[in-house]
């Protein structure tokens, strides 16, 4: 029976949940692979990744099975590169805008289809085991690229972007869109209604969107606009929230 890829699962619009990794250890990876978790992203925009972190936790993440996008810090293509080979998943985009942009990118990504340089040395590649022929396929197929909403420009874009076939699906991210309509409030009616412009534009190309909760209080909601890729929280926010409500518990025992 072939394996259905975590690329399939978001094409499908499966309903999938993950956190975000910020802590450069492949020990919290590593535990996060024993939990319920669809996959975890990790961080390398706004978190310490050196390049011998990231590729130890992705080690982590290939050990336990649990599918790992990397949040990659820019869209250079040696970035994209040595994520892709030391065994990611796929990639989280920020600031996705344009055609041209989402173009590049994916570009990076693919083999047959675009510039992605080729080496079977690395993990990707089974340290030169897998054939070429072979990898060239199973990547093609199974890398997974997400771009994340989070400018107004790309707002303004989203029917002429949710319309690119090859694209895997759209992250909201609220933060950014914030700053990038000047309300500086995630919460603010002006980036709610963006969000939900972006839900329904996606919903009518039937492209994959996913969202960042901090908590599950919105869940419900998001699923009802068609939300079907959710990163909750992250490792750091996890570990603070258990470790408060321990304390809390103890105190008023």
């Amino acid at each position: 029976m072939t394996k259905t890829s975590f690329r399939q699962l978001v094409r499908a619009r499966n309903r999938l949940v993950g956190t975000f990794v910020k802590t450069a250890s492949h020990q919290t990876v590593e535990v996060l692979g024993t939990t319920g978790l669809d996959f975890i992203v990790i961080d390398a925009e706004h978190a310490p990744f050196s390049q011998n972190a990231l590729d130890t936790c992705l080690l982590a993440a290939r050990a336990t099975q649990l599918p790992a996008l990397v949040r990659i810090a820019d869209t250079e293509p040696a970035t994209i590169l040595q994520a892709l080979d030391m065994g990611a998943t796929g990639l989280l985009v920020p600031h996705a805008k344009t055609v041209a942009g989402i173009h590049a990118v994916l570009a990076c990504t693919q083999y047959r289809r675009g510039s992605r340089g080729f080496s079977n040395s690395s993990r990707a590649g089974q340290y030169g085991t897998t054939p070429m022929l072979q990898l060239v396929d199973s990547s093609d197929q199974e890398v997974a690229v997400v771009f994340q909403i989070e400018d107004r420009e790309a707002v303004e874009a989203i029917e002429t972007l949710a319309a690119m076939e090859e694209v895997d699906g759209f992250l909201i991210g609220r933060a950014d869109l914030a700053m990038s309509y000047g309300v500086f409030d995630a919460a603010h009616p002006e980036v709610y209604a963006a969000a939900v412009l972006v839900c329904k534009a996606c919903a009518a190309a039937n492209k994959p969107v996913g969202m960042f909760l901090a908590d599950a209080s919105e869940l419900e909601h998001w699923v009802q606009l068609g939300v079907s890729l959710f990163v909750m929280g992250s490792d750091q926010a996890l570990l603070r929230a258990q470790a408060n409500a321990m304390a809390s518990k103890v105190r008023s025992a």
